[in-house]
């Protein structure tokens, strides 16, 4: 089968890997879609060293070639977390701090080669009528789900959501269930087209003084983080909350930043770490994703900037990293 593998200069190499023999209580997905996320970003500009030879792509739906349970054919989205279930931590829902973690793509090979062999508790079946292009956004929505668990948003919150990449822009799809108003920053035209689409009330210039402004106005009940890297946003993130809200770091971060400790002790900031899923919900968080995947289909729809086949993934890769393109998500058609 062809993959897309890691190589030295950080770039990928089309190769040939045998197809993966299931092991028992394993199904064997064929490849259809995958996103590619931030994080594959920060490999790709050699921010994070990837292994050579090791197979990126995390965001995946196929079809289901054979597994028992599941009948061949079936459009399944891909949970590419693989914790060992049995630990303090994944017995209390936090499978992202299981020591044991693996993830598709990054510590295990991923989605981008025609064939994946994966535990059987990590495929959810597509809703009927969702394409595997909408179901590869599962994972980075399963990411927001979390997100909305862990800041505890209530009805009639005021919410801030700092950044519009795909994470920050889901965010604010799902804050919208809840909060009375959400306003979000966006740093390129095409951002703040999609988070008024999306239903953002107000969208602000990064760091602005119109954004602090409308945090005075407008009590902060929560704010989340999307950026990472090395940008000083949790610094603002503290900035505009209100006393005693929260704030939730999602961004992927590249280097540790500062904080206002003095606003963030004594008002009684509650600040939160979150990454991808678990299930502190009492249901695997993946799977709560995937059932808003049609509920939101029109608007998964409009992320979607660009598809490229598996032996442009490297053509992919620039297009999502030049935002003066376009980019959202940018996703690789593995197979048809």
């Amino acid at each position: 089968m062809r993959a897309a593998a890691w190589n030295n200069a950080h770039t990928l190499d089309i190769v040939e890997r045998p197809v993966p023999e299931p092991a028992s209580g394993e199904v064997l997905v064929r490849t259809g879609a995958v996103g590619i996320c931030g994080s594959d970003l920060h490999f790709y500009r050699g921010e994070f060293r990837g292994l050579p030879g090791m197979v990126p792509g995390h965001e995946i739906a196929g079809f289901v070639e054979s597994g028992d349970g599941f009948a061949p054919g079936t459009a399944v989205a891909i949970q590419p977390t693989i914790a060992c279930r049995a630990c303090a931590a994944c017995l209390r829902g936090q499978a992202p701090t299981c020591a044991q973690l693996r993830l598709m793509g990054i510590s295990k090979p991923g989605g981008l080669q025609e064939y994946l062999a994966v535990p059987a508790a990590n495929v959810f079946p597509l809703p009927p009528g969702v394409s595997p292009e909408v179901g590869a956004l599962a994972e980075p929505l399963a990411v927001a789900v979390r997100a909305m668990n862990r800041a505890r948003i209530v009805q009639g919150d005021r919410v801030v959501v700092l950044g519009a990449g795909t994470i920050g822009l889901l965010t604010l799809l799902l804050a919208r269930e809840a909060a009375t108003a959400v306003a979000i920053t966006a740093r390129y035209p095409h951002q703040r087209e999609l988070a008024l689409a999306l239903g953002a009330d107000a969208v602000f210039e990064p760091g602005s003084e119109a954004l602090a402004s409308w945090a005075k106005a407008n009590p902060v009940d929560a704010v989340f983080e999307s950026v990472g890297g090395a940008a000083q946003t949790l610094s603002e993130a503290v900035n505009i909350v209100r006393a005693g809200g929260t704030v939730l770091a999602l961004g992927v971060f590249t280097s540790d930043v500062s904080l206002p400790a003095r606003k963030l002790v004594n008002q009684e900031i509650r600040l939160i770490g979150s990454v991808v899923y678990g299930h502190e919900s009492g249901q695997p968080e993946f799977g709560a994703a995937v059932g808003k995947l049609a509920r939101y289909a029109r608007q998964l729809e409009q992320l979607r900037t660009a598809a490229y086949p598996l032996e442009e993934a490297n053509a992919a890769f620039e297009h999502a990293l030049d935002k003066r393109r376009g980019a959202v998500k940018i996703s690789i058609e593995v197979t048809h």
